[in-house]
């Protein structure tokens, strides 16, 4: 039975195969897993055999990295039968449609989706994208490089799965950036793959001895399930406004260019370890001046970062011992963080009055199957 005809038969059984993937609050790190920044601040060190042997991982400081946390706000993404020859995607929430011949679908910015199911050779398939929170459209928390990750990962899936997880976010990073969709790195993508509360060290040419490439990294589990709470409490996201966040992420690269941003830039990976560090050892206070000066940092490399907005919350949190964090490239989440969660309780009524104060929780895993047995 072909996979057109097992999709057919799971239709009439109302048991389309489906991935709901999930989106991830970044923190210090972020923009440190971007292609260029990955390969600008990386340089061979001395690699232990076993790196992940000291929990600490002091080996790791001064390479990039980027602590990931999954939250269970995301898209559902169904897939169903149509026409031979066509491949079709479908966004209920952003309101756009495309089905085209399979062999006639150009690498362009909007058929970017239809693209990947292309390269997996797919045949009368259309994916239908659903947001868990269709009023946040996911701004701020990765929302278009998660889809990419699950369409990728569902294909994988579909055409029993001829990449490797590190294969398919080296994949879906490169398709979204080279399609000019966004300037994205492979945080997200990590995220979606792999899920939890867990430090990421990028290995933009991959890990040396070993056969990968771009896409790899060596991850830590840096807070189990138990703990989940504990760091939940100390977080709050609120959406403030939905902008694009490529020209910051731009203005990023522009400045890495020169020896000054540089520089600046080079600064943020010792405050990524403290901020992973804070985390794993659950040091709260510690997590504090590694999330100021990261932000500092990204300010004074392109101001328009901090939206009016963000200054808004920035400036209730210097009142109340707490600080702000505008998630990716302030795209419109922002994230409130505090170690003592009364600080965040205090702030929360006024906060909610102005911007959407998002209820989430923190997952173990980055994406879900469901109807995918027999496929």
């Amino acid at each position: 039975m072909t996979l057109h005809q097992k999709l057919k038969k799971a239709k009439t059984q109302n048991k389309l195969p489906q991935i709901t993937v999930y989106n991830r609050i970044d923190g210090p790190g972020s923009s440190l897993d971007l292609r260029l920044f990955q390969q600008s601040m990386w340089e061979l060190g001395k690699i232990p055999s076993n790196p992940l042997r000291d929990k600490s991982m002091k080996w790791s400081i001064g390479y990039p990295r980027t602590i990931g946390i999954a939250i269970n706000v995301g898209t559902e993404i169904t897939a169903e039968p149509i026409q031979s020859g066509k491949l079709g995607v479908e966004s209920i929430d952003f309101g756009f449609c495309y089905i085209l011949d399979k062999d006639a679908i150009p690498p362009t910015k909007e058929h970017w989706l239809l693209r990947i199911m292309a390269n997996f050779n797919l045949d009368g398939i259309k994916f239908t994208l659903r947001n868990l929170h269709p009023e946040l459209k996911s701004a701020g928390l990765g929302g278009s490089a998660a889809v990419t990750t699950g369409v990728a990962l569902l294909c994988n899936r579909l055409s029993r799965k001829p990449f490797s997880q590190h294969q398919i976010i080296g994949l879906a990073s490169m398709l979204e950036q080279d399609l000019e969709v966004s300037i994205t790195g492979t945080q997200e993508q990590s995220n979606a793959v792999f899920g939890g509360v867990r430090d990421y060290i990028w290995f933009p040419f991959g890990i040396p001895g070993t056969d990968n490439f771009f896409g790899t990294s060596i991850r830590q589990e840096i807070m189990p399930k138990k703990d989940y709470k504990e760091l939940e409490a100390r977080i709050d996201l609120y959406f403030a406004l939905q902008r694009q966040s490529t020209d910051v992420n731009s203005k990023w690269y522009e400045e890495l260019r020169k020896p000054s941003g540089y520089k600046l830039h080079s600064k943020k990976c010792s405050l990524a370890y403290e901020y992973r560090e804070a985390i794993r050892t659950k040091n709260w206070k510690r997590a504090v001046p590694a999330i100021s000066e990261y932000r500092k940092i990204r300010t004074k490399l392109c101001s328009d970062y901090m939206s009016s907005e963000a200054w808004e919350i920035e400036k209730m949190c210097r009142r109340n011992n707490a600080v702000s964090f505008p998630l990716g490239g302030g795209g419109g989440t922002i994230m409130v963080f505090s170690p003592s969660p009364k600080n965040l309780e205090k702030m929360r009524p006024r906060l909610s009055e102005r911007f959407r104060h998002i209820d989430y929780k923190i997952l173990a895993h980055g994406h879900k199957f469901r109807n995918i047995s027999g496929f």
